[in-house]
């Protein structure tokens, strides 16, 4: 009996929770899919090193890997995300090991007199959960797997969503800069107007046109204004950061679109083999797969305890012997567990094969909005914005040789505000699409872009 004891005692002291818990591998796959390395923040002295590399990154304008950079570092919520590792290590641990043994003791007082105390020790193991051991660390093992890839796709998820954040705030300060120049122009204008009108050149109608539009555009530059802080604010939000910090500078522009775009074939196939977050949804399936198995092996032996006893008869004699005690399944025989694991594996199957269309159709949405959006801004940089420019300047020689009214000339202003608001917005809309298809096929792609040139008036 001390002997078993012993062994008992030695096998359930060798079981331990690693500490690193998966991390590096879910760091190899950011490395490859995001191109960054993760932090772990466990309150070890890399920490201030990690503080260190944000303040120097929040130190400079931030560009769109130096912003997804500070978010995989300072973003609480990814940090929360990486727990779920910490989690299923102790799980994966926990399905390693035996449960506790049971230790038993049994008195019998004589029932008269001069008889002698019988007592009885036991200890005893549950045999089905050493038949089954092998099966449940399998599983452990494909949770845990399944955890990792959980984790890597939200690190994914908040790379794709820092650099849309990213890009709509660039596009808001974009248009800001536009539409602050047109206002600077239409403040011209409006003193220009003013003395025209001292001078007898133009009545008071037009001189409070020229006034109104100056006035409009002013309020349009306050809501893009409006617009930035709104943007900038929700990528505050997702880089983590506040206080002194939350006053990061970015690039003041969007980027112009790249000569090329990265190679648009086979993209679903390879959104199949690189998508973690499909990978997590298999792994789920084969999880299941594995408990119906053990429910099944296991399902008319619920219970069987296999261990040893030893004890002193009412004579004195010792005794020692095996034990075995078996759960009865007459009532419970397992049809309801069997039934919920079968529901959840056909289930399982389901979720996965409409994860897989929803896959394919993700990234067949997000090439056609690559290819449509880059169209688009092809569109208006080459045909729009330069008629717009030359309506507007013709208008303006017209006007000034009073061959058109301000009416025309204010509408040709619009016009032109309106064209580069939309140039500017499509712009928006290819990075966005980009960006997009990327967390659609599973990682980043090839990037050939150059910082685009302050539009002109």
């Amino acid at each position: 009996m001390n002997r078993l004891a012993l062994l008992f005692a030695l096998a359930g002291g060798c079981a331990s929770v690693p500490r690193d818990a998966g991390f590096k591998d879910v760091n190899a796959m950011a490395r490859e899919r995001v191109g960054h390395d993760l932090r772990w923040d466990r309150g070890g002295p890399e920490d201030a090193q990690v503080r260190e590399r944000v303040h120097a990154l929040l130190a400079a304008p931030l560009n769109p890997e130096s912003a997804v950079e500070v978010a995989l570092l300072r973003n609480r919520g990814i940090q929360a995300t990486y727990e779920d590792l910490g989690i299923a290590q102790a799980d994966l641990v926990q399905a390693g090991l035996l449960r506790n043994p049971t230790l038993g003791a049994t008195a019998r007082l004589p029932n008269r007199a001069g008889g002698s105390l019988e007592y009885e020790f036991s200890i005893a193991q549950d045999f089905i959960d050493l038949f089954t051991l092998p099966l449940r660390k399998h599983v452990g093992e494909v949770q845990f797997e399944q955890a990792k890839l959980r984790v890597g796709s939200q690190v994914l998820r908040l790379a794709g969503d820092v650099r849309t954040a990213y890009f709509s705030l660039l596009a808001a300060q974009h248009l800001s800069t536009i539409l602050r120049d047109i206002s600077q122009g239409h403040d011209a204008l409006s003193e220009l107007a003013q003395r025209q009108r001292e001078a007898g050149n133009i009545n008071d109608l037009e001189l409070s046109l020229e006034v109104d539009a100056a006035q409009n555009a002013r309020a349009v530059v306050a809501r893009s204004d409006g617009d930035i802080l709104t943007a900038h604010e929700r990528l505050a939000r997702l880089l983590g950061v506040f206080g002194a910090d939350a006053a990061f500078k970015t690039e003041e522009l969007l980027p112009e679109l790249p000569d090329t775009d990265p190679p648009l074939d086979h993209l679903e196939s390879i959104a199949i083999e690189r998508r973690l977050d499909l990978a997590a949804v298999r792994s789920e399936r084969d999880v299941l797969g594995s408990l119906l198995s053990t429910a099944r092996g296991t399902r008319y032996f619920p219970a069987l305890q296999v261990g040893v006893a030893t004890g002193h008869d009412t004579e004195g004699n010792g005794t020692t012997g095996p034990t075995v005690s078996l759960e009865l399944p007459i009532f419970d025989q397992g049809q309801a567990r069997m039934a919920r694991l079968e529901a959840q594996a056909r289930q399982a199957d389901d979720r996965l094969e409409e994860f897989a269309v929803r896959v394919r159709s993700e990234v067949r949405e997000a090439r056609g909005r690559l290819v449509q959006d880059r169209g688009i801004v092809e569109f208006y940089r080459r045909s729009v914005l330069p008629v717009r420019e030359r309506i507007l300047k013709q208008s303006q020689l017209h006007y000034n040789a009073m061959q058109i009214g301000l009416v025309q000339l204010l509408n040709a202003r619009q016009g032109q505000t309106n064209a580069y608001r939309e140039y500017v917005e499509a712009l928006r809309d290819y990075w966005t699409a980009r960006s997009d298809l990327e967390l659609a096929v599973g990682g980043r792609m090839a990037s050939g872009a150059t910082a685009a040139p302050k539009a002109g008036l």
